[in-house]
């Protein structure tokens, strides 16, 4: 059984319903069916006038979700658009476009003042604008050769973006290194004219040698060029000084800097051939001398005679005939005259040695006497000294 106002169940022999409080003996005329019925639309009712309330709540909760989508779809839009002016400002003064980098920039912290990247970056690419003119300047003072002043201010330059980074400050720090290079090398380029010695010059290229550049490479060959133009200088000197040790020892040294140089290379063979040439010249004047002095002693020695005739003749098997005549100079006869010749290469060398006794035996005083020999076994070029005469003087 079942309340016909609030519809629960309820027990058959009840008369008030325990949830409502209805009489549940009145109205007892209804039929089932139309209690029912009644109750069906009871329930409806209820139903309708429970699902009232809760719907603005939805409404409103589906209202400020839209709001918040749109919301947050607005946002993303604009942090995107505000990232990609970022980045294009970013491009723009990687390639020296500083001013409308920074309108960029400006116009991004409308859009988002609070995003303080921006406000950042702004800074950097105004350092780096300024930092890049500086840098110009500087350029200007190596190429005036002021490289104390371009010095300082590199140094300045240094210390004003050391502690940034960033791929806008980096190339800055590139070109402030390959400043400071150019500087090193303007400045050992511009004393080379006042280094005078090999040693001043290796001390130079000792500092220039440490530079990986292309301007550090066209001062180090300069260098190098003066080291090898100075160690012929000093190494001709020393040549015509016949000083041939001491030029070698130039050139070796030139060779430690200048590996392999052609100019010190044919300078040593110079220096060799000019001390083979001395040594020859030498070795020829001692033997002339030697010749001379000989020769004043074989006079010397024989002064009763006098060689007055000297004929050589050579023939086609190879035989040299050797025939001369000597006179008597002094008052005094004498007798057993001997002959004592060499034979000598055209280097003059001693290739051998003979004797041959002039005739008459006796040879009074005035008188002349012969002598020849026949010497066998020559083949080349050769010539005949007469090396000491003997004799005899009669009492």
């Amino acid at each position: 059984m079942f309340c016909h106002k609030c519809g629960r169940k309820v027990t058959s022999d009840a008369n008030f319903c325990f949830n409502c409080g209805a009489n549940l003996k009145e109205d007892v005329s209804e039929t089932e069916e139309e209690w029912l019925e009644g109750r069906g639309s009871s329930r409806n009712k209820k139903k309708r006038s429970t699902y009232m309330p809760i719907l603005p709540p939805i409404i409103s909760m589906f209202l400020v979700a839209g709001t918040v989508g749109w919301f947050y779809n607005h946002e993303h839009k604009v942090n995107a658009e505000v990232l990609t002016i970022k980045k294009e400002a970013e491009e723009l003064a990687l390639e020296g476009e500083y001013d409308q980098a920074k309108n960029e920039l400006a116009n991004a912290m409308e859009m988002r003042p609070e995003y303080h990247v921006l406000r950042n970056n702004l800074e950097v690419v105004k350092i780096a604008e300024e930092v890049n003119a500086e840098l110009e300047d500087v350029k200007e003072q190596i190429k005036s050769k002021k490289f104390e002043e371009a010095e300082k201010n590199l140094t300045r330059l240094r210390e004003k973006i050391t502690r940034l980074d960033g791929p806008l400050i980096q190339p800055l720090k590139e070109d402030v290194s390959e400043k400071d290079v150019m500087i090193k090398v303007g400045k050992i380029n511009n004393e080379l004219d006042q280094l005078k010695t090999v040693e001043e010059l290796s001390r130079k290229l000792a500092i220039i040698s440490s530079i990986p550049s292309e301007e550090g490479k066209a001062v180090k060959e300069q260098i190098l060029n003066r080291i090898v133009q100075l160690t012929v200088e000093e190494a001709e000197d020393k040549i015509e000084q016949k000083q041939f040790t001491n030029a070698m020892t130039l050139a070796d040294r030139g060779l430690q800097y200048a590996v392999n140089d052609k100019r010190l290379l044919s300078l040593k063979e110079k220096v060799d051939q000019s001390r083979q040439e001395f040594e020859q010249a030498e070795f020829d004047r001692i033997e002339k001398a030697m010749e001379a002095a000989a020769k004043e002693d074989l006079k010397n020695k024989n002064a009763a005679l006098e060689i007055e005739k000297l004929k050589v003749e050579e023939d086609e098997v190879g035989g040299l005939t050797i025939a001369g005549e000597v006179k008597n100079i002094v008052s005094a006869s004498v007798s057993s005259i001997t002959v004592y010749y060499n034979i000598l290469s055209k280097d003059k060398n001693v290739l051998d040695t003979g004797f041959t006794t002039v005739y008459p035996f006796k040879l009074e005083p005035g008188k002349n006497g012969k002598f020849e020999d026949y010497y066998y076994g020559v083949f080349e070029d050769v010539t005949v000294e007469i090396e000491n005469i003997t004799w005899v003087v009669e009492e």
